[in-house]
């Protein structure tokens, strides 16, 4: 098999070798060639595992099922705390939004209705932005 720099196998090259093979010896090789993907390991490799050291395959796949439990709880949380989080901003971002009104509103009324205005009226904008989505960032 040849490798490039970085170990890889490169698979087209094993590919075109494979397909040169005679059919008999082509059809040994699909029958050794197995491609296996996922969390746990094959279960031959379990097998193997298990005969080492016995009990070995159980341990490793309570193993994973604790893992993806803690995975599962962990993006619960963290989905949790974005919510919550969320919650948070858009109180205060109203309580700040509702005192500065009250602040352009009082300005209007001492007199400096120029100043109250463009204070209410760019909160009010603001505000309304932010509850109707309309503000992405």
């Amino acid at each position: 098999m040849k490798k490039d720099s970085n170990d890889i196998i490169n698979v087209d090259d094993l590919v075109e070798k494979v397909e040169r093979l005679p059919q008999k010896e082509r059809e040994v090789v699909y029958e050794k060639l197995e491609i296996y993907k996922g969390d746990l390991p094959h279960p031959e490799t379990l097998k193997g595992y298990n005969e080492l050291y016995p009990d070995a395959a159980k341990k490793i796949i309570d193993n994973g099922i604790a893992e993806s439990e803690h995975r599962r709880s962990m993006e619960s949380k963290y989905l949790q705390n974005n919510v919550r989080a969320h919650k948070l901003g858009q109180m205060l971002g109203f309580i700040i939004a509702l005192s500065i009104v009250a602040c352009g509103t009082f300005l209007i009324f001492t007199g400096n209705p120029i100043s109250g205005s463009i204070m209410t009226g760019t909160t009010a904008l603001g505000v309304i932005g932010l509850f109707t989505g309309q503000n992405n960032k």
